[in-house]
């Protein structure tokens, strides 16, 4: 989800899992260190050429295709162990998420355009 939407649409699938897996504070943190991330991501390639901003946002999706599974990696094996009988969740839902984790960051990205001088 992560490589075709973005940050916050990583993040946002692995939140729910968490909080589904019983672990609301380490989808808070979650949560907020992708916000962080996001935003950090998006004045970066709003600052850099066209080129450039390409290979960082080719790269940093990559990045967070490998990162967001990591998170929930230990929680989900432990749910896993403790609900042998019960299948994981359909992935179609996330999809979901996945847009409205894209579009997060799309808002994020127009904001920032109209507050760095710039980059508009």
């Amino acid at each position: 989800m992560a490589f075709f939407f973005g940050p916050i649409a990583g993040a946002s699938v692995s939140i729910v899992s968490l909080r589904r897996m019983r672990h609301p504070e380490k989808a808070k943190r979650v949560f907020l260190w992708t916000l962080l991330a996001a935003t950090l991501l998006a004045v970066v390639l709003l600052v850099t050429s066209d080129g450039l901003g390409r290979v960082i946002g080719l790269a940093s999706e990559a990045i967070f295709y490998f990162v967001f599974p990591r998170i929930q990696n230990h929680e989900f094996e432990e749910w896993e162990e403790a609900h042998p009988d019960l299948p994981p969740s359909n992935g179609w839902k996330a999809l979901g998420w996945g847009v409205l984790g894209l579009v997060l960051f799309l808002v994020i990205a127009i904001v920032l355009a109209l507050l760095i001088p710039s980059a508009a």
